[in-house]
């Protein structure tokens, strides 16, 4: 199931977004990073980075497919 927010990036500017599906709207994922050594030629050490779907907010904004389909759907009052 999708969850869509309402994110302020402007003071009185609201902007539906949806969780991102890639970190699960943490932010960060687990990915690995280079390290030198150059007598045995380097090797990958796992981190915790900055998601690259979401650019690490946790939330992206809609696509123009997702937003048609957000805007068809019938609000709940």
């Amino acid at each position: 199931m999708t969850n869509y927010m309402k994110v302020s990036t402007k003071p009185g500017v609201w902007d539906t977004v949806i969780e991102c599906d890639f970190c699960e709207g943490t932010g960060t994922v687990s990915g690995e990073v280079a390290v030198v050594d150059f007598m045995n030629g380097g090797y990958l050490k796992s981190a915790i980075c900055d998601c690259t779907d979401c650019d690490g907010r946790g939330y992206r904004y809609l696509t123009e497919d997702e937003e048609e389909q957000f805007y068809a759907m019938p609000s709940v009052q």
